[in-house]
């Protein structure tokens, strides 16, 4: 089954709030440079050519790679979850040793 693992419009679309948004936008930007500077994307690119994004990405199963998908499982929610506490977008550690733990684990 082919499930959808994160649709930008449908998070931007929760609320009206222009600050929500805002965080929505701040927070898909390097999460969607993550994937895509670690190789993790297969056959999507979520950004434009100016280098925004896409209004209407919608990353699936079929769009990641296996480490990609195990990223999903837990590391990406649990860097939300900082998220919610006030942790910068931008620090994206929660990923990165997720990401090492999975490609460690493979060896």
């Amino acid at each position: 089954m082919d499930f959808v693992l994160f649709d930008y419009q449908l998070l931007l679309n929760r609320s009206e709030d222009t600050d929500y948004k805002e965080s929505i936008l701040k927070s898909t930007i390097p999460l969607m440079r993550f994937l895509k500077t670690n190789n993790l994307l297969v056959d999507i690119d979520p950004f434009n050519e100016d280098g925004s994004i896409k209004e209407n990405i919608v990353i699936r199963k079929s769009n990641v790679t296996d480490e990609g998908l195990q990223l999903f499982v837990k590391p990406v929610n649990n860097w939300w979850n900082a998220l919610d506490r006030g942790t910068s977008p931008e620090k994206i550690t929660i990923l990165e040793n997720g990401l090492k733990k999975i490609r460690s684990a493979k060896k």
